[in-house]
């Protein structure tokens, strides 16, 4: 009968430990003064990550959201997200800021551990960032950037002269964009990347070749240069999404660029780390996006270019032959 007894007393021991760990709780500790807005926001926080978190620990193909606190369009964000990777929050509370957007509210900073869907493979720490309309539903989950990137994020004129965005709301919607680019990767989202590329978008790949040692080019390395149309390009990517069991891209360092006459041209460079199951490789990915309309903004030009010209030998393509926009007539 002990025995019995303490069996019991440990089952629900594990039960809770294993519910407490389920349970993820938002607490906004700035930002706004709606409280009702502010309860709304954390409720729909908690319940989804607390839905993602049971999903992942009892391996669900798909994950069970409520109307009430995610859109369609967000809804399917995250589905398209979960069936390339599975994640869990690791924090049981996290306290963050609420921002104001120009369409509604965003939540940034939120802990997952990202494993591959398919594989199980560990894919490494993300942070997640929430968007929400002015009601309070969720809209879109994206992962981040770097947050010390975020958090020094600078626009700079094409003189190299930086200066620190006076607007923060034009700052947090071209991020909102480069932040959504990079997880349409992850998501394997040929959709949205249809979407986002312009119709007669210009796509640049270079490729380190081996060439005669010369005076110009005393490393015997060159990088050569091939064009692509965005049909071409959607469909060598649609190729690589079907090969790969999942893909990881990360941003390691961003920095816009506004052009000096065009309102609403930006130059976006990043430094893009690439991963799958079947092939790596690092590199800047430079992108000329249009928000001249804000509503459905479009990258014009994508070019992506080797970290390195040798890697053994530890030669770095130079920082003055990154693409940027005075290499382009707009």
């Amino acid at each position: 009968m002990k025995k019995l007894v303490f069996t019991i007393i440990a089952l629900m021991a594990v039960t809770l430990n294993a519910t407490a760990y389920n349970r993820v709780r938002l607490v906004i500790n700035d930002g706004t003064t709606n409280s009702q807005l502010k309860a709304k926001i954390e409720h729909a926080v908690s319940v989804v990550m607390t839905e993602i978190n049971q999903a992942q620990e009892n391996n669900r193909s798909k994950l069970s959201l409520s109307d009430g606190y995610v859109s369609r369009e967000g809804r399917a964000d995250l589905n398209k997200l979960w069936e390339n990777e599975h994640f869990r929050c690791v924090e049981e509370e996290i306290v963050e800021r609420l921002l104001t957007t120009r369409t509604g509210y965003q939540v940034r900073n939120i802990p997952l551990i990202v494993n591959a869907a398919s594989e199980g493979a560990e894919l490494g720490y993300q942070e997640a960032v929430i968007n929400f309309d002015k009601q309070g539903i969720i809209t879109s989950f994206y992962y981040t950037i770097n947050p010390e990137l975020y958090s020094k994020l600078r626009m700079k004129q094409m003189s190299d002269k930086r200066y620190e965005v006076t607007d923060i709301r034009d700052r947090m919607m071209i991020l909102d964009y480069v932040e959504h680019f990079r997880t349409s990767y992850n998501q394997k989202d040929l959709k949205f990347l249809r979407q986002v590329f312009s119709d007669d978008a210009l796509i640049i790949t270079g490729k380190v070749v081996k060439v005669k040692k010369s005076e110009v080019v005393p490393s015997g390395n060159k990088i050569i240069y091939s064009t692509q149309t965005k049909q071409q390009y959607l469909d060598n990517l649609s190729k690589a999404f079907k090969a790969a069991s999942y893909i990881k891209v990360n941003f390691d360092d961003v920095v816009i660029v506004e052009h000096p006459t065009i309102k609403g041209i930006y130059g976006v460079t990043v430094h893009q780390k690439w991963n799958t199951n079947r092939y790596s490789d690092e590199g800047y990915v430079f992108m000329v996006w249009d928000f001249r309309n804000p509503d459905t903004p479009q990258i014009h030009v994508r070019t992506w270019q080797p970290d390195y010209l040798d890697k053994e030998r530890g030669q770095r393509l130079n920082p003055n032959d990154v693409f940027t926009l005075g290499d382009f007539d707009l």
